[in-house]
């Protein structure tokens, strides 16, 4: 009988970020994950102001997100019966109430940052 072979793993750990963004698409072989961190720059030296969008792709085969999405609701539930219901900041909720009542969309309220 062959001795165990030792195997060495290296692991690449990413940066990890908050994301306040992502969108989701698909192909018939896989679904494509893009988590955003967008971050303003307001620097005296560097006009005009600038965004700074940080991302992360995670590719997916369609099983594979549906195991996701399983599994994304029951931690949800778990952390809700635990902490009690997410729900969108007030400031945000009011920010789409206005929006609404004018008849337009939300606008995106990272633009804010620049007034």
């Amino acid at each position: 009988m062959d001795e165990p072979q030792e195997i060495r793993v290296d692991v690449v750990n990413g940066r990890e970020f908050l994301a306040d963004e992502v969108s989701i698409s698909h192909s018939p072989v896989r679904f494509v994950v893009d988590f955003k961190s967008v971050s303003p720059r307001m620097d005296m030296a560097s006009q005009p102001p600038r965004m700074i969008i940080r991302h992360n792709v995670i590719l997916l085969e369609p099983h594979f997100a549906k195991d996701l999405l399983s599994v994304l609701k029951d931690n949800i539930s778990k952390y809700e019966s635990h902490f009690g219901e997410i729900r969108k900041p007030e400031a945000l909720q009011r920010h789409e109430k206005e929006s609404a009542r004018a008849g337009s969309p939300p606008k995106d309220v990272r633009q804010d940052y620049f007034g």
